[in-house]
């Protein structure tokens, strides 16, 4: 879809077309948006139509101004010090990036995530002195802090590891 871009001779479309980018390229500059998040947020102003959406989102995947394989990587690479893998993997999901391209950003040799590391962090976020009275802790502290860790994503086998408990 071609458009004309003397503002005086404009058709409609070209207009919506034109705004629709402006608004999208000020989206994304703030802050990085998977494909369906940016096209969410175009729909939600009930502004423009689906095809002047689907331009838009051809303007920008053109000029490589949104790229899913690239936001996964950049999203996993900041949250992997926060988050569990399988955490890492659903918040992707949820933000649209499709199920392969989750699976390759995860395959990828650089990407290391040191999910003991994570548990230990978090741990000693929620009770700072925790190897100090990991002997007299009350079972029901221990069980307090097992299910922090389960909601965080993290398995058991891990959680035990880094907690030295073997019940």
């Amino acid at each position: 879809m071609a458009y004309n871009l003397d503002v005086k001779k404009m058709s409609k479309e070209d207009w919506s077309l034109a705004n629709c980018k402006e608004r999208a390229i000020y989206i994304i500059t703030n802050y990085s948006k998977s494909e369906k998040q940016l096209r969410d947020k175009l729909k939600k102003g009930g502004k423009y139509t689906d095809e002047i959406i689907d331009e838009t989102i051809k303007f920008l995947k053109k000029h490589n101004f949104i790229n899913d394989v690239d936001f996964a990587k950049r999203f996993v690479e900041t949250h992997k010090h926060i988050y569990s893998v399988k955490v890492l993997r659903q918040k992707l999901y949820q933000k649209g990036i499709k199920k392969n391209i989750i699976d390759d950003t995860f395959e990828d040799e650089e990407l290391e995530i040191d999910e003991e590391a994570i548990i230990k962090k978090l741990l000693l976020k929620k009770c700072p002195d925790y190897y100090e009275r990991e002997r007299e802790m009350d079972p029901k502290e221990r069980q307090k802090l097992l299910a922090y860790l389960f909601r965080k994503g993290f398995g058991y086998d891990k959680i035990s590891d880094v907690m030295k408990c073997n019940s």
